[in-house]
Order: structure tokens, then sequence, then C-alpha cells
């Protein structure tokens, strides 16, 4: 394939080319937020192997300008060429010699001529960072693994059983992890004043039985070889049934509660219930054991009522009846195998270092014209422009 074709000028050089990878992206975004069934958007792996693509697509853009860097003629006559032309008072030949002398390289038919510029380095080295940073954003999303669990105190959990966990996700490439340390939690801080998202009292117990105790709070990394673990918040989850005149149930079922934004009422943990025609909604006061249940149908309020729990299980309003069977007390810990953020840092920022060069150097290229009274020149460029002393604009 011929460097100057058009082909080769849409695959390696047209930015517009670029646009066919942000495709999958937006059938994504439509699927998810539109509840769209298009194409690819409900494959398992559909952003990831789109970057993939685009990996490979960097990859190949940047060996084709770090092949050019040696070339004479980087740009090539095929494209770019302005519309309107310059009349110079002097020949063909003499306007050669200006600007060979100037450092301008010419086409083997003469036509054509540009100057080697440090902003073609700029381009290469912008895709040498972009390739930096989805060559290692795609590997650490091809090993993925990040798993969330709800743990109470009691027992140890072995966090290599990927049936511990309550959400997992993977990617293809990933393996099952053998290294992480089996975890216990000892105690769990509810949250307050030293502890705004509450935090938990862990041992750590590694495969040759030592243990390390350490207390995490909220979002506190705790380094375990190639993972990082740890708490994001304290979620509660109690066992509720709600039944009418003591016989015909409403709801039965657990309610997972999350911490609120703001307190309301004194209440800092809330979840909600859907149940046929119904929705419930369910405060806890972990400071107080204080349960809240409210029921409503429509825009009516059928229940409305307050329990301790642990003191008075049973609360009554009109002819419902509020159950509180048990109360699971859970701290919600990620594990997550590390990213290496900090090569996708360096190559951004060193595509942001080739992406300012190529905006602040420009390209100086001229395409010559045999003419009766001197010569006709298509200019690119301020340097290449005052070579050739402006000339006389007109249409070519």
């Amino acid at each position: 394939m011929k460097s100057d074709s058009k082909i080769a000028r849409l695959v390696f050089a047209s930015p517009w080319l670029l646009l066919i990878f942000c495709v999958v992206p937006l059938l994504v975004l439509m699927a998810v937020f539109l509840h769209l069934n298009l194409p690819l958007a409900n494959s398992k792996y559909p952003l990831l192997y789109n970057n993939a693509c685009f990996t490979l697509f960097v990859a190949l853009r940047l060996l084709y300008y770090l092949q050019g860097i040696a070339r004479g003629v980087r740009y090539g006559s095929g494209s770019g060429a302005p519309r309107e032309s310059l009349a110079v008072a002097r020949s063909t030949e003499a306007v050669r010699a200006s600007l060979a002398g100037a450092g301008f390289v010419f086409s083997r038919g003469g036509e054509y001529a540009e100057k080697r510029d440090a902003g073609y380095l700029g381009t290469a080295i912008f895709y040498a960072g972009l390739l930096l940073v989805l060559f290692t954003g795609t590997r650490d999303n091809m090993c993925q693994y990040s798993g969330v669990l709800l743990d109470g105190v009691g027992v140890s959990t072995d966090l290599n059983r990927v049936e511990a966990y309550r959400r997992l996700t993977t990617g293809p490439l990933t393996r099952k992890p053998t290294t992480l340390p089996r975890m216990k939690i000892i105690r769990q801080i509810i949250p307050g004043d030293a502890y705004p998202r509450g935090a938990v009292g862990i041992a750590f117990i590694s495969a040759e039985g030592k243990e390390q105790e350490v207390v995490l709070k909220a979002s506190e990394l705790y380094p375990a070889g190639d993972y990082d673990l740890y708490m994001s918040k304290m979620v509660y989850e109690p066992q509720l049934a709600i039944a009418i005149n003591d016989s015909s149930p409403v709801f039965s079922g657990k309610v997972l509660l999350h911490q609120m934004a703001a307190k309301e009422n004194g209440f800092g943990f809330y979840g909600a219930f859907v149940e046929g025609p119904l929705d419930g909604e369910v405060y806890y006061q972990p400071e107080k054991s204080r349960l809240k249940v409210v029921v409503h149908q429509g825009r009516a309020t059928l229940l409305d009522t307050e329990l301790i729990f642990q003191i008075d299980r049973l609360s009554r309003s009109a002819n419902f009846s509020v159950l509180c069977e048990k109360m699971g007390v859970w701290s919600e810990i990620h594990v997550v195998h590390r990213r290496h953020l900090s090569l996708i840092f360096l190559g951004a920022v060193i595509a942001m270092v080739g992406l300012l060069a190529r905006a602040a150097i420009r390209p100086q290229r001229v395409w010559l014209e045999d003419a009766p009274e001197g010569c006709r020149a298509r200019v690119v460029g301020r340097e290449a422009t005052k070579l050739l002393g402006e000339g006389d604009p007109s249409a070519s």
C-alpha cells in the first residue's frame, strides 16, 4: 500500500476513523439508559473487546509514524492542499532552490516539498502515550477481579472462594486467586464522628496460619499481594414479616439498608421494597436500634410504625403487625485486583505532551505549479508563506 494513497491516509492519518471506536460505547450507553435492545450491547465484554481493537489500531498508527520519522517526505502531497494558491514572480526552479536552502525536502517529481518538523514527532509521541494508556487499561480489564462480599462478626471467610462473594466481576483472562488470606471480622464500629461511614476490625489469616489484626475504615486499602482489600460501608439487613390481622401476609423477606447521605429524623440507614401494589420504606437508627417501617399503596400511607429491635420486635399499627425476626449487621468488603494506575497516568501525560507539540508546531508544506509568469504555489505554514514572499492570493 502506498503511504500517499487515499486508503493509507484514511487508516493512518485521518482523525475521523477514530470515531468508529465510539460506536460500541454509544450502543452500550443507549442500552443502559434508554433500555433499548441493541446489537453488541448485551454481549459479555463489548467495551473490553472494543478497547482491545482500539489498542491494536493505535499500535498500527504508532508503527506508521515511527517508520515515517526517517523519511524525507513524511506527510505526502495527497492531502491537506489548500484551495487557494499564491502567484509567485519567480521561476519554479528558483523557488525550489530557495525552499531547498531553507531545509525543505522535495518529492521525486519536485512538485511538492515539506520541511521536517518536531510536530510530526509529537504525533508519534501522542500515539505512544495513548497506546500505553489503552494497553495497560485493556490488560487490567482482561485480568479484572472485583468482588464484593457482606460479612459480619463470626467465622473466618476464605477470600479465594468465588462463592463467598455476592457480586463478582471478572475478565476473560482472569485466574482464580490462590494467595488471598482468610478474613475474620472481630468487631464492627458503627458510623460516628470518628468513623463517618463506620469501620471494621479484621484479622487476616495467612496460609501459614499467621494473623494480622487491622482496623479498616471506609475506603482504606489493605494490600494483599496483587490485590487490594477495603471496606466501603456498613449495611444492615432486617428480616421483616408484615401481616394484616396477624393472618394475611403482606411482605416477608430481607431488606438491605444503606447509609443515607444525611440523617433524617435521626435515621441514618434506608432501604425499600416492593410487594405487588405496595411500596415499602425501612429506616434504621443503629445507635438506638430504632427501626421504622412505612408502607404505601399509591399515594395512601397504610402503615407508619416504629419499633426498638431486641426490645419490642413486634409492632402493631391499626390492623397491621410488623415483626423484625433478626437483624443482619454486615460490613461491605471489596476485593479488587490491583490496577496499574501509575502507568495509565504516565501514558496520559506522554499523550498530552505529544498533542501539545503537534498543536504548537504546524507543518510547513508547499505544492508548486508552473505558470506563464513565474509559478503558483499552494502553501501551508507561516514559514513557507514567508519564504515565497506572500505572493498574490487568488483562486486556483
